[in-house]
Parts: structure tokens; C-alpha cells; sequence
């Protein structure tokens, strides 16, 4: 749910955060330009993120992406010093892992009742 607000949140004021992002970054060893590109594909693929693993589609896919994104965001935050934030990605990372790892339980969810129903189809015949 957080990473889906976190990309609706954005979605409407891109231009704004990828601003804020760059200054933010100023002093990093980051270019400018690639700042900025970051900062405004990051709402859309928080978003992306967020629905996929809410709702269970495509999980293993979404809960990857997911973990793979706070690696990125991680270095970034620790590239400026900003030890607090990595702490809390840290933390998102972790639940990616633990989720990803856990992934046969995810039956609640729109792939476990596609793999249900594809079981069912599979016994019918």
C-alpha cells in the first residue's frame, strides 16, 4: 500500500518532485540530468509496484521489481548522506525479500486464484 500511495501521491506534481530531488542531490556525484530522469519515472513505478503486489498480479515479477528499486533508491540516499532514509529502505527491502520468499503463500491474491482456477480446470479433465 505505501509504495501505491507513494506513486499516486506523486503522479500529479512530477515536475515538482523531480525538482526537489534534483536540488536535493546538488552535491552528489549524480548528474543532474540523471536525477532528474529518475525522479520523474519514480512515481509511475512506484505505482506499478504498488498495484502489482497489493492486488497479488504478476507477484513474483512486482515483489523482484520492488526489491530491486530499493537497492537503487538505497544508493542513492546513502550517496548523500541521508543514513535515516536508507534505514527505512532497508526496511522495505526486507519485506520484499521476506514476501518474495514466501510467495507460495500468496493465495489471497489475483495469482493464487488464477492458480486455482487452474488447478480446478486441470482436475476437471
Amino acid at each position: 500500500m505505501s509504495m501505491l500511495i507513494h506513486g499516486i501521491a506523486r503522479l500529479p506534481k512530477i515536475p515538482a518532485f523531480a525538482d526537489a530531488t534534483v536540488k536535493l542531490f546538488a552535491g552528489s556525484l549524480l548528474p543532474a540530468f540523471a536525477v532528474e530522469g529518475f525522479a520523474r519515472v519514480t512515481p509511475p513505478v512506484e505505482l506499478a509496484i504498488g498495484l502489482l503486489v497489493l492486488f497479488g498480479l504478476a507477484s513474483r515479477f512486482g515483489l523482484t521489481l520492488g526489491g530491486l528499486w530499493m537497492v537503487v533508491l538505497i544508493f542513492g540516499s546513502a550517496l548523500i548522506e541521508r543514513y535515516d532514509v536508507v534505514g527505512i529502505q532497508l526496511i522495505y527491502a526486507l519485506i520484499f525479500f521476506h514476501l518474495l520468499q514466501h510467495l507460495e503463500q500468496n493465495t489471497l491474491s489475483i495469482d493464487g486464484l488464477m492458480a486455482r482456477r487452474s488447478r480446478q480446470t486441470g482436475q476437471a479433465n
